[in-house]
């Protein structure tokens, strides 16, 4: 801790106890209420101090996390559940390729490490309660008749229900609105498969929570 200024150390000894209450990162507000700064640019210029000296690591614009050199000093650190990307419940788009954070939830690690969570856009999947801006849950898997699975195809990603035929694959929305896509046997050979929706987060009270997908 030596090479940590007095209020690097202060803020430092901060985010480690609000992780060992909250199980995640705190916000701005939060740093910025707990030192009583009147703008965010202090607490930005000690998050910039603590990144350099490998005691957090940048995981995109304005988000942090702690350095996996610095893990030990936690006690059972579980980081969450990476978010990987965007994917669309609608027209298609870009592949999955972000690095957004974690969420701050924990579902069995000794099981589900591998997990990963996309935000959604698009509302062809509502009637399956998955909705735009749904943080779901993935297991990188291919899905199984009739599942949800997250997708390339053609260059672009998409959320659909799988069912599979005698001559192929349909790609089904969940929303009357949109139209199934049909995949031939040979087609499916240039789909990457991202996995299989098993649940979502939400967000309750200030709490994280997972909701699993039955059946």
């Amino acid at each position: 801790m030596k090479s940590l200024t007095d209020k690097q150390r202060q803020l430092w000894e901060f985010i480690l106890q609000f992780y060992e209450d909250y199980s995640q990162f705190p916000t701005y507000d939060d740093m910025q209420n707990e030192f009583g700064y009147s703008s965010t640019n202090s607490i930005y210029q000690h998050l910039q101090g603590l990144t350099k000296k490998n005691y957090l690591s940048k995981m995109g614009q304005g988000h942090y996390e702690i350095h996996h050199s610095k893990r030990n000093q936690l006690s059972d650190f579980y980081p969450g559940v990476p978010i990987k990307g965007r994917i669309a419940a609608g027209a298609m788009h870009q592949a999955i390729s972000e690095n957004l954070g974690h969420l701050p939830v924990e579902i069995h690690p000794e099981k589900s490490d591998h997990y990963f969570a996309l935000i959604v856009d698009g509302d062809s999947m509502i009637d399956a309660d998955i909705r735009d801006g749904d943080y779901i849950i993935i297991d990188p898997r291919e899905p199984k008749d009739g599942e949800i699975g997250a997708i390339r195809y053609r260059g672009e990603t998409t959320l659909k229900t799988i069912n599979k035929r005698s001559d192929g694959i349909t790609l089904q929305p969940e929303n009357s609105s949109y139209e199934p896509i049909d995949i031939t046997p040979d087609e499916w050979e240039e789909v990457t498969v991202y996995g299989t929706y098993i649940g979502k987060a939400w967000k309750k009270d200030g709490n994280w929570g997972v909701i699993f997908r039955s059946g």
